[in-house]
């Protein structure tokens, strides 16, 4: 075989890629077609079209909103001034709830327990931590005269950031600005909100969180983003108080009115995901600490449940013209016949607009709510007040916009719209206008927060210290930090707290004064151990109209009982 046939059938032999590349250049491939188009063929975006740099975007973005920023700084100027100026004066503390929370969120900053007694899981622990938060960061209680003052300016924080919220959720469920901002000022100036919404009430937390979540449902962007946060927020008003989660259906619906078709399941999926995450770590808790289930010696999760929901003595029928529901429900229209009565007789056309549907439920689920026969809390309420307040302004915005159609019967039926709107609130400011601007004056002029003032400096004067002394919530944290060592003794626990009844085994008899305010001697028929210590006792100091009394112990006195246990009001 000759040389040159060798070479041949090597060549033959070698890969077909090594071939390829063995190819002398005259007998190579033909040149590969261009994946990429012709440059002439490639578009050129604007600079108009390009996203803006990242340093431009923040004012790019106050150039678009300045005027809603200055209609809300303008609102939440006149909503924190009425809610700030005397603030700790009115409303008066009707109930110890104020001081409860505030001493839960002391015990959280200064003793690192979730209580001042056994934490017994009768809320969500949430709430009195961010105050406590907020506490720490401020130094409230080492600049504030007492404890409840503590927790209301922390409230006034509270109502400005949702009245933010509900301006926000009203553009974003497409209000103009001029509804929107009724919205804010129905929530805020209402007689009803300047009175619940400047008490240290768990109600408002919740009510803030959901807002937020609701804003954030309604996001424009409708990213996963916005649904994780609206998750977030949501876990977080139930973790402050449990009873807001019946609100769940109304977040839930906008959710799925603000997602699209094609990521809605993706969406609502990573929503109930993080919700139910976070929600869970409440019970994981009390699983941690064997405090899950029901057992002897210890509190348990499941039955302070079931005791909320069906064991607690009911408050009666709304029909019940006798019942405590009735008288509460009659209190709120009492104040404010337009936020309330208004609100829940326009909800059912709330729920006929598609972009007032959501907040038309969440009023509607909680007017239900009252029908339940079941427990009425004296500050339920303050979850109903943003949605009538956003249910009246979306029905206001709706005919003021009028049918979609542009024609002339459209623009006839628009027009009327507006005149009847407008006729509305003229009617409103002269029918409610006096009633609104009374409770205001009432709310900035009058005081109510003598009385407990005046006994803590009696008791902080003339009481020894070391004495046992039985008190309510809202002088127990300003008892403490007056020095009074052993601690307090809430007057509920003497009953109803096992720790407590043996620490003091033998009852009245351990006690050694008593700080009774005017509303406990309606709970005494509850609690016999507190009432045998007022029927022993003297009164010593009265406050105000017999508001407030303190009572010493008489321990050689005999086993008749004082005739007169509430504590021989209006003494000098």
């Amino acid at each position: 075989m000759s040389a040159t046939t060798r070479q041949r059938h090597a060549r033959s032999r070698r890969p077909r890629a090594v071939r390829a590349q063995a190819w002398p250049a005259t007998v190579a491939p033909a040149t590969p077609v261009l994946l990429r188009p012709a440059p002439e063929q490639v578009p050129i975006p604007s600079r108009a079209a390009l996203p803006p740099p990242k340093r431009h975007r923040l004012r790019q973005w106050l150039r678009a909103h300045w005027l809603s920023l200055l209609i809300v700084a303008g609102l939440l100027l006149v909503v924190g001034l009425v809610h700030a100026i005397g603030y700790d004066r009115f409303p008066g503390r009707a109930t110890d709830d104020e001081g409860t929370y505030v001493s839960q969120a002391w015990a959280v900053q200064h003793w690192r327990s979730l209580a001042h007694y056994t934490y017994w899981y009768d809320h969500p622990p949430v709430g009195w931590i961010t105050m406590a938060a907020y506490n720490w960061v401020t130094r409230a209680f080492e600049r504030l005269p007492t404890s409840v003052t503590v927790g209301r300016e922390f409230m006034i924080w509270v109502k400005l950031v949702s009245a933010a919220m509900v301006y926000l959720l009203g553009r974003r469920l497409d209000f103009n600005r001029f509804t929107a901002s009724g919205a804010v000022l129905l929530f805020g100036l209402s007689p009803l909100a300047v009175s619940f919404q400047r008490m240290v009430y768990l109600d408002n937390l919740a009510v803030m969180w959901t807002l937020a979540a609701l804003a954030l449902a309604a996001s424009r962007r409708k990213s996963l983003a916005a649904a994780v946060g609206s998750a977030t927020c949501f876990a977080l008003a139930v973790l402050s108080k449990e009873t807001i989660a019946v609100l769940f259906p109304a977040l839930l619906l906008l959710l799925w009115r603000n997602t699209s078709p094609r990521t809605r399941r993706y969406t609502i999926a990573l929503f109930l995901t993080v919700l139910g995450a976070l929600l869970f770590t409440y019970p994981l808790y009390a699983l941690l600490k064997n405090e899950l289930f029901e057992g002897p010696n210890h509190v348990s999760l499941i039955w302070t449940i079931k005791w909320q929901l069906f064991d607690r003595a009911p408050s009666g029928s709304l029909l019940d013209p006798g019942s405590d529901t009735h008288a509460v429900a009659r209190s709120w229209l009492e104040t404010d016949p337009l936020l309330i009565g208004a609100g829940v007789l326009l909800a059912p056309i709330g729920l006929l607009i598609g972009r007032t549907r959501a907040v038309a439920l969440a009023l509607a689920i909680q007017v239900v709510m009252l029908f339940r026969n079941g427990y009425l809390p004296f500050p339920y309420v303050i979850g109903m007040l943003p949605f009538a307040a956003l249910t009246l302004a979306g029905v206001a915005d709706q005919l003021c916009k009028g049918p979609a159609a542009m024609d002339w019967l459209s623009t006839v039926a628009r027009r009327g719209g507006q005149l009847i709107v407008v006729g509305a609130v003229a009617a409103s400011v002269i029918a409610v206008g006096p009633a609104w601007e009374r409770g205001i004056r009432q709310a900035l002029t009058e005081d109510h927060s003598k009385p407990p003032q005046e006994a803590l400096a009696y008791v902080a004067k003339y009481v020894p210290r070391g004495s046992i002394l039985l008190v309510d919530n809202n002088l127990w944290t300003d008892l403490v930090r007056h020095g009074f060592n052993p601690n307090p003794v809430w007057f509920y626990k003497l009953d109803l707290d096992p720790a407590v009844r043996a620490k003091y085994q033998n009852g009245w008899r351990d006690i050694d004064y008593i700080l009774l305010s005017e509303y406990t001697a309606t709970t005494l028929k509850d609690l016999p151990m507190v009432m045998e210590a007022v029927q022993h006792s003297e009164v010593v100091a009265s406050f105000g109209d017999g508001d407030m009394t303190v009572r010493r112990i008489i321990k050689n006195a005999p086993d008749q009982l004082d005739p007169d246990p509430a504590g021989g009001r209006g003494r000098p």
